[in-house]
């Protein structure tokens, strides 16, 4: 590739990133919203009768993600993460729970003394404020982390993941679950519009991933259809533009993950588009690749 070739390969890639990271913010911040929305639950939650014990020894069976509230009074309730990290909680200020005994999570309008919040002479350390604004629907809201404040007989949880439901019922079969309808609570902007915007943002960055990756092979081919007559072997040609091809997306990745880290560190929101930057970059140099041995084919080894 020429140097004008390779910028705008650089350029599309750059641009697929940048997208990539820009949806992730917005798919974080829906989920954020939507949490607020939903009273902390993700809406995929239901009631069940069991105890907190029992939850834990088939944790394995949990996405990552899940986990069961008890309430405690008015607006006051315990945690228990049963798999992964509680990711989608609200906050604007501090940060989430990291599982360890005593944390707290409150809203605004809660009152702490320094970062001590006393319940039921409990103290408890607040690590988070709850809720996207100061003023939200969680301002009077309490979420303890205290494995003590489930009772070891049975009693009622409520039960928050991916596919809680169905990871219960396989566990537990026969066992009565009341599954929350949130049929008429569905906001149509956050519920129903953001996911379609999400899915058509990524077959955006697919489709320039895509042609990337076809201009690449391309400019790369008609180089190597030069080197070839000089006598270098095909396999030869492929894998140095495999190398810069190669180079190229991994400098967009890196981009990417930069990015990603600033989105982080300038907002309360737990933002990972890992898996979808390494995809990004991969489409890119597959197709390239592809489009590379496939111009070479014709050539008479």
């Amino acid at each position: 590739m020429t140097k004008r070739q390779l910028t705008a390969t650089a350029g599309l890639l750059l641009l697929a990133m940048l997208l990539t990271v820009l949806i992730g913010v917005f798919d974080a911040r829906r989920r954020v919203i939507a949490a607020e929305g939903n009273d902390l639950r993700t809406g995929q939650s239901a009631w069940v009768t069991a105890t907190v014990d029992e939850l834990r020894r088939a944790r394995g069976a949990f996405a990552p993600g899940t986990k069961v509230f008890v309430n405690l009074e008015d607006q006051v309730r315990a945690v228990a993460i049963l798999s992964g990290r509680w990711t989608d909680v609200p906050l604007h200020d501090g940060h989430a729970l990291t599982g360890r005994r005593g944390e707290a999570l409150v809203g605004a309008d809660v009152a702490v003394r320094g970062d001590d919040l006393v319940v039921d002479g409990t103290t408890y350390t607040v690590v988070g404020r709850l809720g996207a604004r100061a003023d939200s629907l969680l301002s009077d809201a309490v979420v303890l982390a205290d494995p003590s404040q489930f009772s070891a007989s049975p009693q009622r949880l409520l039960l928050d993941g991916p596919d809680s439901v169905r990871h219960y019922t396989a566990q537990f079969p026969g066992r009565s679950v009341e599954i929350i309808d949130d049929g008429t609570n569905r906001r149509t902007n956050v519920d129903a519009v953001s996911p379609v915007l999400v899915t058509l943002g990524a077959l955006v960055v697919t489709l320039i991933a895509v042609v990337a990756g076809l201009q690449a092979g391309r400019w790369e081919l008609r180089t190597a259809a030069v080197r070839f007559t000089t006598g270098i072997r095909p396999l030869t040609t492929l894998c140095s533009a495999t190398t810069r091809v190669s180079v190229v997306s991994a400098a967009a990745c890196a981009t990417a993950f930069v990015g990603a880290a600033a989105a982080r560190h300038t907002t309360f929101l737990d933002l990972d588009v890992a898996v979808a930057v390494v995809a990004v970059g991969t489409v890119t140099l597959a197709v390239s690749v592809a489009s590379f041995w496939q111009g070479s084919r014709r050539w008479n080894c």
